[in-house]
């Protein structure tokens, strides 16, 4: 089997689906090293602004797919004409979900795009039961959907103290920190997370790790309203080979989100040995399982009681900690691989028969 797949998203600095990408290929050539697996991207990197975007997806792409039996797009967009059949890999419907939290081209792409991209997919992959459910739901697209969970990267373990100790210091976190990963984005509850802040006495130490997103400068804003400039460290984007450490020094890791396809930083936390709090919106509940505090999206005052339950109690840190590491073992890179090696076979015979 040849398999050509898109992977123009681990250029430049990797985010979700870059990583998913990135895993994902490793994975099917240790599964199966006769699959011949062909990686498409441009040269060099690029931004790929909305227009260049649908220039990649449109045209390049399935230029460059010729030869292959199948086309795998990690993401969102299928090409509306291919050579060979097309598997898409779908993680979300934010945008369908929530189109007042992004810009008007945004909106623009998700509203109209997006329904017609679902519908040109030869095999659809959903990375949760939730993003499966939201598809059917919104989209109704003629092909079969297989839920495949997100993997943990196997760089993301308990990391050793002296690792961690390094990480700290470049990161100026001598005292003892709450963690949050993600892009900074209304989505994410960030602001739910600053008003839950200052509402705890001692106000603990908080570091957000990611990129600035649509209406993030908003964020700073409040972090200073509420008089929170030393306690919210925004430390932007870090390096992947530093993540694991940021984790595993953490005393909690919180992700506030209004919505999540997945939530694969839940993970990560949980495997690299950090108790974890998240929401009860969108698919966290189905991840994390009941290996984190779990609270409503959009509710300061349940945010700020389960971080002081998470800061003041040694043994719930450490039962959160035990469950997260074994439930972070079911996600394997492996798994992920094999199943959708079985996509792939489905989706070819679909096309012979």
């Amino acid at each position: 089997m040849r398999v050509a797949i898109d992977v123009q998203a681990t250029q430049g600095q990797s985010t979700g689906i870059g990583q998913y990408v990135t895993t994902l290929v490793a994975a099917l050539r240790r599964l199966a090293p006769a699959l011949e697996v062909r990686e498409l991207a441009l040269a060099r990197p690029v931004v790929m602004r909305t227009d260049r975007r649908l220039w990649w997806q449109q045209w390049e792409l399935p230029r460059r797919a010729r030869g292959a039996d199948l086309l795998h797009v990690p993401g969102f967009d299928a090409p509306c004409r291919a050579p060979c059949p097309v598997v898409l890999t779908v993680h979300d419907l934010i945008g369908a979900l929530f189109p007042q939290n992004l810009p008007p081209i945004s909106r623009l792409y998700w509203a109209r795009w997006l329904p017609l991209s679902v519908r040109f997919a030869d095999a659809i992959i959903a990375i949760s039961e939730t993003t499966r459910r939201d598809l059917e739901r919104l989209v109704q697209p003629r092909a079969p959907i297989t839920v495949i969970y997100r993997s943990v990267d196997p760089r993301y373990a308990p990391p050793p103290p002296a690792h961690c100790a390094g990480v700290r210091a470049r990161y100026q976190l001598a005292e003892p920190y709450l963690l949050y990963v993600g892009t900074l984005e209304p989505r994410k509850g960030v602001d739910t997370l600053i008003a839950a802040l200052a509402l705890l006495e001692g106000r603990p130490l908080v570091a957000l790790v990611g990129a600035p997103g649509w209406a993030s400068e908003r964020l700073q804003q409040q972090v200073v309203h509420a008089g929170l400039a030393g306690r919210v460290r925004f430390l932007h984007y870090v390096p992947a080979d530093d993540l694991p450490a940021l984790y595993g020094a953490a005393l909690g890791f919180v992700l506030p989100s209004r919505y999540e396809g997945f939530g694969l930083p839940v993970l990560e936390a949980m495997a690299c040995g950090a108790p974890v709090v998240t929401t009860t919106a969108g698919a966290l509940p189905e991840v994390a399982g009941e290996a984190a505090l779990l609270v409503p999206p959009d509710d300061p005052p349940a945010l700020a009681a389960a971080l002081a339950r998470l800061w003041d109690d040694p043994e719930l840190r450490q039962r959160l900690i035990a469950a997260g590491q074994a439930r972070a073992q079911h996600f394997t890179s492996e798994r992920e691989a094999r199943q959708t090696l079985a996509v792939y076979a489905a989706t070819l015979r679909g096309r012979a028969a």
